[in-house]
């Protein structure tokens, strides 16, 4: 019943942004001197970050920021009844893995004109896989304002307890499958003797996102390069799944991820290595006690690869050209004060900012950061949120010993090729 109620929340948002595509939206104000509104779904610390650098850019240039935070969980509802049916906010987030399923009912104004008459502006400083993750058919709809990877958090105490240091005495970090697993063992520990671990090596946390960076390391992919075939079920994907299957059966080093919270067991010293978003940094911060400290993910397969994701500063299709440009020079003192917003827990995709003295003292965001180059996205498809419960409910019987990874990413490859058929 929830996977039929969401197949048709998906037809109602078809539905509205197909006729966003139609719609006069004469709503969208035409005064380049009106105040410009902005949405977004930062609820956390990094809501706070973003409210000082809007006032800061409306004390700089006496324009006016009306800015609405709405939580995720419901953000993209709003957004889309905004898109279609009027109201629509001058600027907006977009993550990236959800850019094609907006871009192809024509919802976003491109950017290109604007960038190409932005003369400071340089393309060639943002990295270009992050570019890239908000183009559409050529164009550029959405402008990089961070990347969100995930990298190792580690516990250093239990890692000093466990004698995993370097020649200078500090904590080390596994960089290779075969250092994961020997420092894995040595920190899963049996402590009162009943045969179960009381402190685990590792953990899996989000086994989405987990198990993307697993399967991409190992040449792995979700879809075919074209976006119209189920590629989960092929040789890389499964054994990048059956390895990460291992960790639990095999080395029973990570626990099933059933009735057992990873990362709280991390921040509160169960488990000693995780897997996790830069965004996950402020819950961490907030851990009295908790000494720890981020580094790059090992290489679990012969490709470096790990998983990100980004906020995208989008805006919508029929807004003037005046209000535009007054938009544009908002959308750019974001994009030029991203290391304020790194401050919030995030990573900034600018490379003229990524060796700054102040990012380099930003030590997780900047340990994550050696990741940029080889960030992966999930597929650019905009049936991407229609196929994800599949591949998602595969990963948890697969880590489960519900069934054979084989076997699961087959049901999981067979469900998601009769949606990619569909018109």
């Amino acid at each position: 019943m929830s996977r039929l109620c969401r197949l048709l929340g998906l037809m109602m948002v078809a539905g509205a942004l197909l006729l966003a595509g139609c719609s006069p939206r004469s709503n969208l104000r035409s005064d380049p001197n009106a105040e410009i509104r902005f949405w977004n779904g930062f609820t956390g610390p990094d809501g706070a970050t973003m409210e000082k650098i809007v006032k800061q850019f409306e004390r700089e240039t006496g324009i006016r920021v009306k800015m609405q935070i709405i939580p995720w969980g419901t953000y993209y509802d709003k957004l889309v009844l905004s898109l279609a049916y009027g109201d629509a906010p001058d600027v907006f987030i977009c993550h990236a893995n959800r850019i094609a399923e907006f871009a192809r009912y024509g919802v976003f104004r491109p950017l290109d004109d604007l960038i190409a008459a932005d003369r400071g502006f340089r393309v060639d400083d943002i990295l270009p896989n992050i570019w890239q993750a908000g183009q559409y058919d050529g164009k550029q709809v959405g402008l990089p304002l961070d990347c969100h990877p995930q990298g190792l958090y580690y516990n250093l105490k239990l890692f000093r307890e466990a004698g995993i240091v370097d020649a200078q005495g500090n904590p080390k970090p596994p960089e290779t499958w075969d250092e994961f697993l020997e420092t894995a063992r040595k920190l899963t520990v049996d402590k009162d003797g009943d045969g179960r671990p009381d402190q685990w090596g590792f953990a899996f946390t989000w086994l989405r996102t987990n198990w993307i960076t697993f399967i991409s390391q190992h040449g792995g992919s979700i879809l075919s390069e074209d976006l119209r075939r189920a590629a989960l079920n092929q040789p890389p994907a499964v054994r990048a799944t059956q390895q990460m299957c291992d960790i639990i059966f095999q080395h029973r080093v990570a626990p099933k991820p059933e009735g057992f919270d990873s990362w709280m067991g991390f921040r509160q010293g169960r488990v000693a290595m995780a897997i996790e978003g830069i965004y996950m940094l402020s819950s961490v911060e907030e851990q009295k006690g908790l000494e720890y400290a981020g580094a790059p993910v090992p290489s679990f397969g012969p490709k470096r690869a790990v998983w990100g994701g980004s906020h995208m500063l989008c805006m919508p299709k029929g807004i003037s050209p005046q209000r535009a440009e007054q938009v544009w020079r908002f959308i750019r003192y974001l994009s030029d004060h991203s290391l304020d917003w790194a401050e919030g827990g995030q990573v900034p995709v600018r490379r003229s900012l990524l060796n700054e003295p102040r990012f380099r003292r930003m030590r997780v965001q900047h340990a994550f950061a050696k990741q940029l180059p080889y960030v992966v996205f999930e597929p650019a498809s905009h049936k991407s949120t229609e196929i994800m419960p599949f591949y998602d409910a595969a990963i948890e019987a697969a880590l489960l010993g519900i069934r054979t990874p084989q076997d699961a990413l087959n049901e999981a490859a067979r469900r998601i090729q009769q949606v990619l058929d569909r018109p």
